[in-house]
């Protein structure tokens, strides 16, 4: 992942999202959750959940550092599962801040 872009990060799921209820994806670095994205920013699909990040979202993340992104669920039937903790070295960009879109 690089700083200042905004990329979307998919999950391929062994369920299919319609037995999901809820569910948070957390992003982490240095021992500490740096962002939280909510099942209203994700797109669930079938067997897949994505979410993409803003630029402001990923500037946040420290460069050259690792960074640990994992989605928990909750299921219709109450049960709750993660899945494995996805781990990427954040790249740097040449100039800092966002870059206007329109």
């Amino acid at each position: 992942m690089r700083r200042g872009t905004t990329p979307t990060i998919t999950f391929n799921l062994p369920f299919e999202v319609s037995t999901v209820r809820n569910v948070e994806v957390y992003f982490a670095q240095n021992d500490e959750l740096k962002l939280t994205k909510e099942m209203a920013d994700c797109v669930l699909t079938g067997r897949t959940l994505a979410v993409t990040l803003s630029q402001a979202e990923t500037l946040s993340f420290d460069e050259e550092e690792k960074l640990e992104v994992q989605a928990r669920f909750v299921f219709t039937d109450g049960s709750v599962d993660a899945t494995e903790i996805i781990k990427q070295k954040v790249k740097e960009i040449l100039k800092d801040g966002e870059i206007d879109v329109n």
